[in-house]
């Protein structure tokens, strides 16, 4: 019986010898082995991460390459090993298995030193406080793909949170909405080649062409803003939308639109247009958060301004963009022109400018979000002539959801 013993002992160790040096069993091969049985999966149409398990997001990293422009990455992580990523292209909710999809743009990192902290902490943030699988789509250019991915892989291995991704190539984007560009961006820049001045800061007017026909709602952020609850929780605001609500979007907290208003204003003096959400702060003492009304509310009814809307974080209702006859007629250059010149508008804000002078004139197809969703900290107009009336338009009433560090502001710990 020993002998016996013995004789299996000494075969196991022969066994194992060989199992650590064959090839046939290192990580790479099972990968391989893997990515061979998805890559199958994909080509009887089955999609990336199909059904609700994502069991078969795995790959080897070598094959991430530098694709752009609708193909996409999907993670699963069944262990700590397994925890590589796959591209896969983006298809409706019953192969992606979420249809919770946030929109960013990340382009000219070489031209701005802090965009890729700024990046890194907005996913960090997202990804803390999700409690949902999330399909996260980067608008971004040759230069800033690889860094954009590189961020992106890092955190989702950190935080082990079930997330697609894909990448857009941003000259295709703009060749999808370069009506909407020519017609705008002579009205809503400061100047050629400032900031603003951009395609890209107009491109959430025309997302509905560039996305799959069939993605329903997204949300587009920008890279300064900070998340500080669940981003399903902002999700959950689309189903306050009312039938006609296109996009939601926050006020903006600056007397900005005061300044850009005065020709209108001087001529118009009881206008709303570009005065405080809180037209007398002192009787807001008891607001809560608003769950249908222009950003918050009171016990009783309060009058509120118009200061503007914050295109930090906008909502889109995509399914009824593409069928919207009244926005199609909307953004068309005479009806653009003629906005403009009824108010005496001369904007500086890219699509910011659009949604704010779309929310006065059709105030049915912007739901107004509440201020917390997109809680603007640029101070900046309080140092430049307008300190007497600043605190009133910077005022937010509530528990900070997200932040938004505009102007290179830092976000509060």
């Amino acid at each position: 019986m020993n002998k016996i013993l013995l004789v299996l002992i000494i075969a196991s160790g022969f066994l194992l010898i060989i199992y650590a040096n064959s090839s046939i069993f290192n990580r790479r091969n099972i990968l391989t082995i893997f990515q061979k049985t998805d890559h199958e999966h994909h080509h009887h149409g089955g999609g990336g991460g199909g059904g609700g398990a994502h069991s078969e997001a795995l790959l080897d990293h070598h094959n991430l390459g530098g694709a752009v422009g609708g193909k996409a990455a999907a993670v699963h992580f069944l262990g700590s090993r397994l925890n590589e990523l796959k591209r896969v292209k983006y298809l409706p909710k019953e192969n992606n298995a979420t249809e919770y999809n946030i929109f960013i743009i990340y382009t000219k990192e070489s031209q701005n030193v802090i965009l890729k902290s700024k990046f890194e902490l907005f996913l960090k943030s997202l990804l803390k406080y999700t409690t949902i699988p999330m399909h996260l789509h980067v608008i971004t250019d040759e230069q800033s793909e690889g860094s954009a991915e590189e961020l992106i892989r890092e955190q989702i291995a950190h935080y082990r949170k079930v997330v697609f991704y894909t990448l857009y190539d941003v000259k295709d984007c703009a060749e999808k909405i370069s009506d909407i560009v020519k017609s705008m961006l002579p009205l809503f820049n400061y100047k050629t080649g400032s900031y603003y001045s951009d395609a890209l800061f107009l491109l959430s007017l025309g997302l509905h062409r560039i996305v799959d026909v069939n993605m329903k709602r997204a949300i587009l952020i920008d890279c300064d803003v900070v998340f500080r609850s669940s981003v399903k929780e902002l999700f959950d605001q689309f189903d306050h939308f009312g039938p006609e609500h296109l996009f939601g979007l926050a006020p903006e907290l600056t007397p900005v639109y005061l300044h850009i208003l005065y020709k209108y204003r001087a001529q118009n003096s009881h206008t709303l247009f570009g005065t405080p959400y809180y037209l007398n702060k002192t009787t807001t003492t008891t607001i809560g958060n608003s769950i249908g009304g222009f950003f918050s509310r009171t016990a009783k009814k309060t009058k509120h301004g118009y200061p503007g809307l914050n295109s930090g974080v906008v909502m889109l209702q995509l399914d009824r963009i593409r069928q919207s006859r009244l926005y199609e007629e909307i953004i068309k250059p005479d009806s653009v022109k003629n906005i403009v010149e009824k108010y005496s508008f001369k904007g500086h804000l890219g699509d910011q400018d659009f949604y704010t002078l779309m929310g006065f004139e059709f105030p049915g197809l912007i739901y107004r979000l509440d201020c917390v969703w997109n809680r603007q900290l640029c101070t900046w107009w309080r140092e430049n002539g307008y300190g007497n009336v600043f605190d009133s338009y910077f005022y937010c009433e509530g528990p900070i959801k997200v932040y938004h560090g505009n102007c290179n502001t830092r976000i509060p710990e």
